[in-house]
């Protein structure tokens, strides 16, 4: 019996594109373990690349024959809009961006439903596109969102509630929600939400020590990830940020991060890199906005971090509120960040163990496992009603919550 699922994926930034690799690949593991081909269909829209590079390869190389990847490119909604030069929210040119989204809305609901009608869909997911939804009920398709947020309450504080009656409408068309920590949403599907915990792509303690050898030989520095998204280019804030010129520490940025000339030795991630998580896992620090995936990297690998403010964001300040007692983090503003003694400031955290809590990254649950193993379990108990068989794979195992 194949397991044919549609899985659909913001593409703004890579943090969706990423924590999504993480639940694939353990849905890919889990299908070759007991023989099911997996027929997947990966829906985003600049990220596409990314997600091939990083999927690709396993599907071909899979234990079980039948295992096929399929891309189809839909854009996904404005995402957030920054002010030029910062990672603070520019409402204005959000508001310019989000109106004529919504209103090709209905377009491309029709449109998504028509194609997963004809395409043997049984399954639906998103993380967390919003128009999947209400095409997968006009196809008849069950569906399950996976998120922290919803764009609909990301955007509460940035816009009116008049316009963002289209995103609740089609939020309200979701038959599961698996809450990923910091999710504070209404009750938009019919089933209560089940709650799971932070996770990552996986990084080997090995690989992680041989790449940290390799950038610090000498190990007399501390490792710092900035903002490692890919996309950073120009901020501001790191331009004069003290570490930059700190011999004490070794900043880890993106490949596209653009920074004045002169500063010390730095590493940039290669842009042909698709496993950035090492950078996390072989890093001493990580200093970053409060974006889902680098945060969930930093706990999956037991990283303390240090936390950009950004007043209007709502998303970050669940993500922060879901760190509490539970991973070290502190919150600063950008005057906190560029302060001179920044660095001293941060050695002496890690050294005394200013941070809030201590890290505990061992022993944590397979999140991305479990969740896995829920949409591969509804996504084989739809097959087998269609086909009027009986699931015979373990799947549906319990995701507990960490909060």
């Amino acid at each position: 019996m194949a397991v044919t699922i549609a899985y659909y994926i913001s593409d703004y930034g890579y943090g969706h594109a990423a924590r999504s690799i993480a639940v694939i690949r353990a849905m890919l593991r889990q299908a070759s373990e007991h023989g099911l081909p997996l027929n997947l269909h990966l829906v985003s829209g600049r990220v596409l690349p990314f997600l091939e590079q990083s999927l690709r390869a396993q599907f071909e190389a899979g234990s079980c024959e039948g295992h096929r990847l399929q891309l189809r490119s839909m854009e996904s909604g404005p995402g957030y809009a920054l002010r030029q030069g910062t990672c603070q929210a520019d409402v204005g040119l959000l508001r310019q961006a989000y109106i004529p989204y919504a209103g090709k809305m209905p377009r491309q609901i029709r449109k998504e439903a028509a194609w997963l009608g004809g395409a043997g869909i049984r399954l639906v997911v998103s993380d967390i596109v919003p128009e999947a939804f209400p095409a997968a009920s006009k196809a008849g398709i069950p569906s399950v969102g996976i998120s922290n947020f919803t764009w609909y309450t990301a955007y509460q504080d940035m816009l009116p509630a008049e316009l963002l009656a289209p995103l609740a409408k089609a939020y309200l068309d979701m038959d599961r929600f698996i809450a990923l920590p910091g999710a504070r949403e209404p009750a938009w599907a019919a089933e209560p939400s089940i709650h799971a915990g932070f996770f990552s792509r996986q990084a080997g303690a090995a690989e992680a020590a041989e790449l940290r050898k390799r950038l610090d030989p000498s190990g007399e520095r501390k490792l710092v990830c900035l903002f490692p998204g890919r996309d950073t280019g120009k901020v501001d804030l790191l331009q004069s940020l003290p570490l930059l010129n700190d011999r004490r520490w070794l900043p880890i940025v993106s490949s596209t991060m653009e920074l004045p000339e002169g500063l010390g030795p730095i590493v940039r991630i290669p842009a042909e890199a698709t496993e950035s998580q090492l950078y996390v896992a072989a890093s001493d620090l990580v200093l970053t906005k409060p974006g889902w995936g680098t945060v969930a990297e930093a706990v999956a690998f037991g990283k303390p971090l240090v936390l950009l403010e950004r007043p209007l964001f709502r998303e970050d300040r669940c993500t922060m509120e879901a760190l509490a007692g539970l991973h070290p983090h502190l919150a600063m503003s950008e005057d906190q960040l560029v302060r001179p003694d920044l660095g001293d400031r941060l050695l002496h955290g890690l050294e005394a163990a200013a941070f809030s809590v201590q890290p505990a990254a061992a022993g944590r649950p397979d999140e991305a496992g479990l969740i896995a193993s829920r949409l591969l379990g509804w996504a084989l108990m739809e097959a087998a009603q269609e086909e009027g068989t009986s699931v015979k794979a373990p799947f549906g195992e319990k995701i507990e919550s960490q909060r």
